[in-house]
């Protein structure tokens, strides 16, 4: 038989996420009012217009630490400025000192994920590459 305090604890988090469910089928059925009513004025402004062909935009999260071009930019800098190889996780935790903020395990694993978004996006560009693997993760370097 199951711990009360394990099935506590679960109804516990079962409650929270039917909340949450709750909270974000509202936001569903509010966002999706104000987009029929954002389809109807463009009917009325332009009844020709064919609303199929318009995309969605994607929603993307910003990181609460960079300003827009900021992570990019000091990426690049702590990469020329070193002597040797990096990881993303030694760049993530160079990023973090840069930026003045306390150290935790959670903030360098955030900022570990940015730092390899743009890692692969300056690869792409051809301003970085991949160097050898060091462990689990790969080490970069500037081209």
């Amino acid at each position: 038989m199951a711990e009360s305090h394990v099935v506590s604890g679960l109804v516990a988090k079962r409650s929270e996420l039917a909340g949450l469910i709750q909270h974000y089928q509202a936001e569903i059925s509010r966002i999706t009012g104000d987009l029929n009513h954002i389809d109807a004025a463009i009917k009325l402004f332009a009844p020709e217009f064919d609303l199929r062909t318009l995309r969605a935009k994607e929603h993307r999260e910003r990181n609460q630490y960079f300003k827009s071009g900021e992570c990019p930019r000091m990426t690049l800098d702590i990469l020329r400025e070193s002597a040797y190889v990096l990881t993303s996780r030694q760049i993530a935790a160079e990023l973090l000192r840069r930026k003045g903020l306390e150290p935790s395990v959670e903030k360098i694993d955030q900022l570990q994920k940015s730092a390899l978004n743009v890692l692969k996006r300056l690869e792409d560009k051809g301003l970085v590459m991949q160097g050898t693997q060091k462990g689990i993760s790969h080490t970069w370097k500037i081209v």
